[in-house]
């Protein structure tokens, strides 16, 4: 079916009487890509979010990647990125973020889910050129990703490779290291690597309690890592940029940037020599 998106839009295959979640995120950051089912989905589910105000979680994720691809962009002299598990590309995403410094910046999104590559490509149709392009594949499916992003990036020069809170949704037992080392192997030299992983903190029965109710809820399973178990996992053969594995409001914060404390999430951005 074809429906009225929140933007105005005629989106093929969007249901809003369906909330999903990367419109629930999108509500989260201030974005307006969500409708009504959506914000009812979000009161409802994140009542009991382990971390208390889901709101300054998913902020403080976005401030940490806004953060991170400005350097890329104005500090490393990155032109070209890889976002990989982005969903919807709301407010501040790294696009925008990279092309407010560098307007013919490149960038290519993937995400595996047909209804948010969809609307996602509803919401970019009307950036000039082809410098923004969503590709739809599951982040195991490294082959179509990298084959993708060739059509789009030149992989003879430096891309930044964001892995912003996707691969804590991979157990060990289903390769995240090897996708690490495929992803790291088929960029070049100068390029670099981003993450955001759910952190695990010391001994915390309640929080191992709420994520799995949530991944009961979600019918995902999320991991959470070690500060030295997310370094291992995705720094193996980069060299570590400072101030390496931090959680999100450490990652080179911005004067006067302090507010309410996250729950615990690593992130950090890393250089391939």
């Amino acid at each position: 079916m074809t429906v009225e998106s929140a933007d105005s839009g005629i989106i093929a295959g969007v249901d809003p009487e369906v909330p999903h979640v990367s419109r629930v995120f999108d509500l989260m950051l201030g974005g307006t890509a969500n409708f009504a089912a959506d914000r009812a989905a979000a009161e409802a589910a994140f009542a009991s979010w382990p971390g208390g105000d889901v709101r300054v979680d998913i902020r403080a994720a976005r401030g940490a990647l806004v953060r991170i691809v400005r350097h890329l962009a104005a500090g490393e002299g990155i032109r070209q990125f890889l976002d990989i598990g982005t969903g919807l590309p709301t407010a501040n995403n790294t696009h925008e973020v990279a092309r407010s410094i560098v307007p013919d910046a490149r960038t290519v999104y993937v995400d595996k889910d047909p209804v948010v590559v969809a609307h996602s490509r509803h919401l970019l149709s009307g950036l000039p050129g082809d410098e923004v392009r969503y590709l739809q594949a599951d982040v195991k499916d490294i082959d179509r990703i990298l084959d993708g992003a060739r059509a789009v990036l030149d992989f003879e020069q430096p891309v930044g490779v964001i892995l912003f809170g996707i691969l804590h949704f991979l157990p060990d037992d289903q390769g995240p290291a090897e996708l690490m080392k495929r992803i790291v192997d088929a960029v070049p030299s100068g390029s670099h690597v981003a993450f955001s992983q759910f952190a695990r903190v010391g001994e915390d029965t309640a929080m191992d309690e709420a994520f799995e109710l949530l991944n009961r809820q979600w019918g995902e399973s999320v991991v959470r890592r070690t500060r030295q178990e997310a370094a291992d996992l995705y720094f193996a053969g980069l060299e570590p940029v400072e101030p390496g594995v931090v959680e999100l409001p450490d990652w080179r914060p911005e004067p006067g940037g302090a507010g309410p404390r996250p729950m615990p999430m690593w992130c950090g951005l890393a250089r391939k020599a």
